[in-house]
């Protein structure tokens, strides 16, 4: 028989209910299957991704396997991710530092490495005259570590110097030799 899950309340006072990965996992296999979900429109005319029923487990098997989910304890590693910003939308550069400043909050500064590579439209992020945001880069950086590069290309097409961009810019490169570079040693890849 499974246990009953302990219920809690989240920084904001709201009850919470902690849940076993495997068992969020089959909630959505489940919902999925039975919506019948499709393909992209144009890749193979849209057929069914899902068109198997979900494997039924068995209690004993499901049971084990949500016991084994909740008992999972951070692997103490450091991560290591690059988020990708090409966009000069204050939101979606707004948004792209509330998710790093999420994740380090979910992780704790000491288990996370964030670097944020810009190029195109998203370089005005870090040119001076342009960045809205300089203040909350300068405290992610002070806080977190957290590492900038800015394109050498878009920097170019622009007419930018290096004295053009906010003092935290770490380093000025290709972005896309930087995210290849960075993606082959191993760095999670995250492009809101």
């Amino acid at each position: 028989m499974m246990e009953s899950h302990a219920r809690t309340t989240d920084r904001y006072g709201r009850m919470t209910m902690k849940m076993p990965l495997i068992f969020m996992l089959l909630c959505v296999g489940v919902a999925m299957s039975s919506m019948g979900c499709h393909g992209p429109a144009g890749m193979g005319g849209g057929e069914k991704i899902f068109n198997q029923p979900v494997a039924a487990l068995s209690s004993a098997k499901m049971s084990a396997q949500l016991q084994s989910a909740e008992g999972l304890e951070p692997s103490g590693r450091v991560h290591r991710v690059v988020m990708h910003l090409n966009s000069g939308e204050e939101k979606v550069q707004r948004g792209m530092l509330n998710n790093i400043r999420n994740l380090y909050d979910a992780m704790g500064a000491e288990r996370v490495n964030v670097e944020l590579v810009a190029h195109g439209a998203g370089l005005s992020l870090f040119i001076t005259r342009d960045s809205q945001l300089a203040d909350e880069l300068e405290k992610l950086k002070a806080l977190y570590r957290v590492s900038y590069t800015a394109c050498s290309n878009t920097m170019k097409a622009q007419g930018l110097t290096r004295a053009d961009l906010i003092d935290q810019v770490d380093r000025t490169m290709p972005a896309m030799v930087r995210l290849m570079e960075l993606q082959e040693q191993g760095w999670a890849y995250i492009k809101p």
